[in-house]
């Protein structure tokens, strides 16, 4: 929503009557009614982004606090994860989709491309398997050309994942938050989705609104050649206590 931007606004070390996070809003977006301003306000204590401390107080959420990621998949992209887990229960494969990142985007992705990203020795199957039995546009390893050419709304795009990835041993197949930003940062495929001018936003409010493990991210990073670039986009206080910002970000 347009008003998780307030996570970037507020201090975690002072509290808020519900009238100063108002203001805020106002400022971000002006001429909606009160009771808009007061429902966005409701809005951020149910998403996790506010804590309600008592009467009238609000702060931002403790790290303990922290919503663990849980990927708000479209029904084409559970569909496709019950298919192929279904048809071969031992596949390695997680999946991503563009409109995951709208939690995190001030604007809305409203075409969606659904990324299959398995073992290099499954993703043969998954891609004759996919083209076989659903109706969508299945791309198989495409270039940032091939996408470009042939690209369509609602495409699926089956790729190899890059080793060394974090996953979920209990949901194998969703997405890290981890993951999903490192690999939208490095996957030149993925990049084609979202303005990556975007990209520092989109980690900021990860970062404040969900836990994510700093180490882990950054190890991964690190196997994708990327690890200073995606270091400088994570807010100071999460980062490792010894770096140096390059000095033309990359996204610029």
């Amino acid at each position: 929503m347009w008003c998780d931007c307030i996570v970037n606004k507020l201090e975690h070390d002072q509290s808020y009557s519900r009238a100063a996070i108002i203001d805020i809003l106002k400022k971000e977006r002006s001429g909606l009614s009160n009771s808009s301003y007061i429902l966005s306000v409701s809005s951020l204590v149910r998403n996790g982004l506010l804590q309600h401390k008592g009467r009238d107080r609000y702060c931002l959420p403790s790290d303990g606090k922290k919503k663990t990621y849980v990927p708000p998949y479209s029904l084409e992209a559970k569909m496709i994860r019950y298919q192929i887990s279904t048809q071969s229960p031992l596949a390695n494969f997680t999946i991503f989709e563009s409109f995951l990142l709208n939690q995190f985007l001030p604007h809305r992705i409203i075409r969606n491309t659904i990324f299959v990203q398995s073992q290099r020795d499954a993703s043969t199957f998954v891609f004759d398997y996919l083209r076989e039995y659903t109706e969508k546009l299945v791309l198989f390893r495409p270039s940032a050309d091939d996408y470009t050419r042939y690209w369509k709304p609602g495409a699926v795009i089956v790729k190899d994942w890059a080793s060394g990835a974090p996953l979920n041993p209990d949901s194998p197949h969703d997405i890290t938050i981890e993951k999903l930003l490192v690999d939208i940062f490095c996957d030149k495929t993925i990049q084609m989705v979202y303005n990556r001018a975007d990209y520092p936003a989109i980690v900021r409010a990860a970062f404040e609104r969900f836990s994510v493990d700093t180490p882990k991210l950054l190890r991964y990073a690190k196997k994708r050649h990327c690890e200073a670039e995606i270091t400088a986009c994570i807010p100071e206080r999460y980062r490792p206590r010894a770096f140096s910002a390059p000095h033309t970000p990359p996204w610029h």
